[in-house]
């Protein structure tokens, strides 16, 4: 473990406190450990960053669902191990299902993560599900998940190594192949990984755009069908009162 892991642990009750508390807790107990001749420790500590608002949104849904949190890891190394048989030329039933079982995880603690954001949720929805889809295969991020120690959010190609995060192996059935037809097809397949992950991020966008605009619509058609009963109760009105008029 090195001295920044360390300071990670030793500071972990910190990522629990509300962000703009994490500066006051991080300094002081800087200085108890350098007052406790822990210097080296109190030094890296004092570098920790306050998390941003989406991880400590995701740290928070760690700390409150951490069986989630394992089962989205687990999740994410089936979908690998999926991913590497569908490269090799089957499997590719096993992949749609493992894509839609990591997805299935990822919602659940995007929601967890939302609801800790209250009325803010909307505008970070996309950087917290980019962020646990990163953490799913990506060792370090996903450490960090399991601890709830998140400083940032992922950035689009965090947890995207060869083929979209996942390591690529050699297929067995393919292995008589040469060098060049070999390193083709690995390019080939990272590509249309990467092309596959970014179009199912913007079909899920997409999706929560159309559901927004559909809940706008709804909203929208009641408050005709309100302004046009409003407007029939003020004509039947103004003719009840007309009548009135006429008899006086």
């Amino acid at each position: 473990m090195t001295i920044e892991d360390d300071a990670r642990v030793r500071a972990k009750g910190l990522f629990g406190l509300a962000p703009e508390g994490f500066i006051e807790a991080r300094d002081a107990l800087a200085r108890q450990l350098a007052e406790d001749r822990e210097p080296v420790l109190a030094a890296a500590i004092k570098k920790l960053r306050k998390p941003t608002v989406v991880a400590w949104a995701v740290n928070a849904a760690s700390r409150k669902r951490p069986a989630d949190v394992a089962a989205l890891l687990r999740a994410g190394d089936d979908l690998q191990q999926a991913q590497v048989a569908a490269i090799s030329g089957k499997g590719a039933g096993d992949l749609r299902n493992a894509t839609q079982a990591r997805r299935a995880k990822v919602a659940a603690l995007a929601e967890v993560a939302l609801g800790a954001l209250g009325a803010r949720a909307g505008a970070h929805r996309d950087a917290i599900v980019l962020t646990l889809e990163a953490a799913s295969v990506d060792p370090e991020l996903g450490g960090r998940l399991r601890e709830g120690t998140l400083e940032r959010e992922a950035t689009p190609d965090s947890g995207l190594g060869p083929a979209g995060g996942f390591q690529l192996l050699q297929g067995g059935d393919r292995a008589g192949e040469d060098d060049a037809t070999e390193e083709d097809r690995k390019r080939e397949a990272k590509e249309a990984e990467r092309a596959a992950v970014v179009a199912e991020r913007e079909a899920e966008r997409a999706a929560r755009r159309a559901e927004q605009l559909r809940a706008k619509a709804r909203d929208a058609s009641a408050s005709a069908e309100a302004a046009e009963a409003e407007a029939r109760r003020l004509a039947d009105e103004a003719k009840t009162l007309r009548r009135r008029a006429a008899r006086t």
